[in-house]
């Protein structure tokens, strides 16, 4: 193993830092990496968002190298490749949106390193889309995949090179999420009483996240309990289609959407039951963060979900869209505070063990440092070991 004599500069590539998982892992990686040995930065393809504006309050540098947002544009790659240049970049980090631009960027800069995260597919794979995927796969060094099923959906079906690929599971900030008492200015916010029941999700308002799923099953909860109350913590795409769905069952006095918010570790404390509808997920980063906050969870049994949540152990485990399921078991652990009690106090304790934001960075610090000794192609790294 060699170690740096000088910092290696690292630079993530996304689409974005606006609200959303992938974003939230890769602020969080910048501001915990060893930066004794690391300078890692963040350049945005399309908007910067509120994790920009926490990284740049903590010293960090952010930049918008915006790409043009009506049509693809050709030559992009090169101004991508004269910014890598011009920031000396050893290591390209790249993640999920940018892998055809940033990879042709970083072969054209010659950038010493290139490793590629996968954060989870979308709903509908284009073939112009895998084709893309499988061409940059050819240049980059490592692929990551953020969990074992996301990992073998690569190899078995986008057909990227299994000899580069591995699994790195998501982290999270333990300490600032965990339990705490139900914040009464936030009940109050959101006209909550201490007699109401909170089932919450958080995510982005989107097709793949399948909220729709959830108000419909959510409506079934209502006839029962009707102290029930949902709270949907995001934005999106899909806002308008859900607050009609919320109309159309007659919800309105019951469903909260709260947009983006900067204080979800307290909005997370709030809520009694903690669900994930998606249709496709990775290793979810909002599903963590619940689970470590010490919330009992609700998740489909797809992508990364069930590496999470063992079923009737720390939480369960549900079919996607089947609506009569998800509201059984909605019910059921509303009713059974014992039961939802001790899922939420096994998920903490699983999340703590083994899925910590210091562990994944480490993680990721020694993919970093592996992949330049093997190319053995950066002159900022000395040979360590006995003359």
């Amino acid at each position: 193993m060699t170690i740096p004599k000088d910092k290696i500069n690292v630079m993530h590539l996304v689409l974005s830092l606006e609200t959303g998982g992938l974003e939230r892992i890769v602020a969080d990686s910048v501001l915990a990496i060893d930066d004794r040995l690391f300078n890692a930065e963040v350049c945005c393809l399309d908007r910067l968002g509120c994790f920009a504006e926490t990284l740049i309050e903590d010293g960090k540098c952010v930049t918008l190298l915006q790409r043009n947002q009506s049509r693809y544009d050709y030559l992009f790659p090169l101004k991508l490749r004269k910014f890598l240049i011009e920031k000396q970049v050893h290591v390209l980090h790249i993640h999920s949106g940018t892998f055809f631009l940033a990879t042709q960027a970083g072969v054209l800069a010659r950038t010493p390193a290139m490793i590629y995260t996968d954060h989870g597919r979308p709903l509908v794979e284009t073939k112009i889309d895998v084709l893309m995927d499988r061409f940059s796969g050819c240049f980059v060094d490592k692929i990551v995949a953020v969990s074992n099923e996301l990992e073998d959906y690569l190899v078995n079906e986008i057909k990227l090179p299994k000899r580069k690929t591995t699994t790195l599971i998501n982290g999270i900030n333990t300490s600032k999420y965990c339990f705490r008492e139900k914040s009464q200015v936030l009940m109050q916010e959101f006209d909550i009483t201490s007699k109401d029941q909170v089932i919450g999700t958080v995510g982005r308002l989107a097709e793949v996240k399948d909220q729709i799923s959830l108000i419909e099953a959510f409506s079934l909860v209502q006839e029962k309990l009707p102290n029930s109350v949902l709270m949907l913590v995001g934005d999106g795409p899909m806002k308008e289609k859900i607050n009609n769905k919320i109309t159309e069952l007659n919800l309105g006095d019951r469903v909260r959407i709260t947009g983006n918010r900067n204080d979800v570790p307290l909005l997370l404390n709030l809520m009694d039951v903690f669900v994930l509808s998606s249709l496709s997920e990775g290793t979810s980063v909002a599903l963590l963060e619940a689970m470590s906050s010490g919330i009992a969870p609700i998740v489909t049994n797809v992508g990364g979900n069930p590496s999470l949540v063992d079923d009737k152990v720390n939480g369960m485990l549900t079919s996607p869209k089947n609506i009569d399921e998800l509201s059984g078991k909605l019910i059921y652990l509303l009713q059974n505070e014992d039961e939802r009690k001790e899922y939420g106090e096994k998920a903490s304790q699983k999340v703590r063990n083994k899925y910590s934001i210091a562990k994944m960075v480490k993680e990721y610090e020694m993919l970093y440092l592996g992949t330049l000794d093997k190319k053995q192609k950066c002159s900022i790294l000395v040979a360590t070991g006995s003359s």
